[in-house]
């Protein structure tokens, strides 16, 4: 949702703000999520010089050995905040990455809704939101862990790729289509902007909102085969989404200039391109398909925070399963009208 947003990012700050925020906000976000894995494996050393997992190994926390973690292992916020700051402090942060979860989980209906309006008119907004609420509850419910939820994931992932592809193949193709489209709408010059620090407080939430998936970290942290690996992985993460930020970004402008509009799509529908029904067509469909793939994915924390919550009050496996599609379902009602 957020990468659509970037070109419009250029657009509020221009070239040099535009580029400068994106760059030291993804190199701020990636280094906080270096320190979020460290919190969870025990220890401010790098994970990958032990020799073991955190969850499994033999040596308990704080022992003379130079391969026992400083801590013991965490899983989650809440374990990190109340470690860190106690009960108080676990509720306060509790509260704002789980609202923050949740209102992902409202704007992936309004983006679901809109896209589906654009390809099935016939249907209201809210119909379709309605529609696609059913159709995210069964991956939702069913799928219960992150491994499996990872290959649910992987569709948007090469659909998100895709779309970074469109923007840059219609930049490559059309070249700068700024002043003809700003004709079109008696847009005054100029049409690219070199520095705009009026705008930079508007940019600086935009890409915020691009980088923001720190909430899922521990999730990824605990599910996966070699958590030592973790630093690695998370570096080659954030070096693609700033390499993919900055394609769409630069090539969005590039091409529309100031009038592009906050979603590049919206740009890409209007503008004079041959055969340009056919390719948003296309770009919608990929659309709706990243926005239900990452439904799910950012589901799994927000139901797991829960779940903990109404544990100590719930007794027998058999309960626990049923209150977890109880809280899931809830959840999904619940996000679907905020988004209506």
């Amino acid at each position: 949702m957020g990468l659509l947003a970037l070109p419009f990012v250029y657009k509020c700050a221009g070239w040099l703000g535009g580029t400068a925020i994106l760059v030291s906000f993804g190199f701020i976000c990636s280094y906080t999520s270096l320190l979020i894995g460290r919190l969870l494996n025990g220890d401010p050393r790098p994970g990958h010089i032990f020799d073991d997992s955190p969850f499994k190994t033999p040596l308990p926390p704080g022992s003379d050995h130079k391969m026992a973690r400083m801590l013991k292992p965490l899983k989650s916020f809440p374990q990190i905040a109340r470690e860190s700051f106690g009960d108080l402090g676990a509720i306060v942060l509790s509260v704002t990455l789980y609202f923050e979860l949740f209102s992902c989980l409202a704007v992936y209906f309004v983006s679901l809704g809109d896209h589906m309006h654009n390809l099935v008119p016939i249907l209201s907004m809210r119909a379709h939101m309605i529609l696609m609420a059913f159709a995210v509850a069964a991956p939702t419910i069913i799928l219960r862990t992150p491994t499996l939820l990872s290959y649910l994931s992987a569709v948007g992932t090469v659909a998100t790729v895709f779309v970074v592809l469109s923007v840059c193949l219609v930049a490559i193709t059309y070249g700068d289509m700024s002043e003809k489209v700003a004709f079109s709408a008696a847009e005054p010059p100029p049409y690219h902007v070199m520095w705009r620090p009026t705008g930079m407080p508007i940019a600086l939430g935009l890409v915020a909102y691009c980088f923001s998936g720190h909430a899922l970290i521990p999730s990824i942290y605990v599910t996966m085969k070699d958590p030592r690996m973790y630093e690695r992985m998370a570096t080659a993460t954030f070096v693609l989404v700033l390499v993919c930020s900055l394609l769409v970004a630069i090539s969005g402008y590039y091409t529309f200039g100031q009038t592009v509009v906050d979603q590049v799509t919206i740009s890409l529908a209007n503008a004079p391109i041959e055969n340009g029904g056919q390719a948003m067509t296309l770009l919608t469909c990929l659309m709706v398909m990243t926005a239900f793939s990452k439904f799910a994915l950012t589901m799994f924390p927000l139901a797991l925070g829960m779940e903990e919550l109404a544990a100590p009050f719930i007794v027998g496996e058999v309960s626990k399963e049923i209150a977890s599609y109880v809280i899931r379902f809830s959840l999904i009602v619940m996000a679907l009208l905020v988004a209506m």
